[in-house]
C-alpha cells in the first residue's frame, strides 16, 4: 500500500532533516523538501484514478463535465496552496505561508462563482 511508502519517506525525512539541522540548516531545509517533493510524486501518481472516477461520473449521471472540471481544479488548488504553505511555514516564512492560503482561498472563490451561480438559479426557478 502506498500509504506506508509515503509515511516512511515522511518519517525518513524527518529523522535525515533533524539530523542535519544542528549543523547545516540550509541542507535541512533542502533534505525536507527533497522529501516533500518524493511524497508528491507519490500522490501524483494517484491523481489518475481520480480524473478516472470523475470521468466515469460525468458519463454516468450526465453532469455538465465544466462543473466537474472546475471542482476538480479547486480541490488541486487546495492541496498545492496547502503543500506550499507548509514548505513556506517549515522556511520560517509565516506570513508567506499565511499569504499562499489566503491567495488559494481567493482564487477558489473565483472558480466557484459559476457554480454558485447556477444554484442559485436553480433555486429560483424551484421557487417560481
Amino acid at each position: 500500500m502506498e500509504i506506508f511508502k509515503i509515511s516512511a519517506i515522511g518519517i525518513i525525512t524527518v529523522f535525515c532533516a533533524l539530523a542535519v539541522r544542528e549543523n547545516r540548516p540550509d541542507m535541512a531545509l533542502l533534505v525536507s523538501m527533497t522529501g516533500g517533493a518524493l511524497i508528491l510524486a507519490f500522490a501524483l501518481n494517484r491523481f489518475f484514478d481520480v480524473f478516472v472516477f470523475f470521468n466515469s461520473l460525468i458519463s454516468a449521471v450526465g453532469v455538465d463535465g465544466a462543473v466537474v472540471k472546475n471542482i476538480v481544479k479547486i480541490i488541486g488548488i487546495g492541496y498545492v496552496a496547502e503543500f506550499s504553505s507548509a514548505v513556506a511555514e517549515e522556511s520560517g516564512l509565516k506570513s508567506l505561508a499565511e499569504k499562499i492560503v489566503l491567495g488559494g482561498k481567493v482564487i477558489i472563490l473565483v472558480l466557484s462563482f459559476p457554480m454558485i451561480e447556477t444554484l442559485i438559479k436553480i433555486i429560483m426557478s424551484l421557487l417560481s
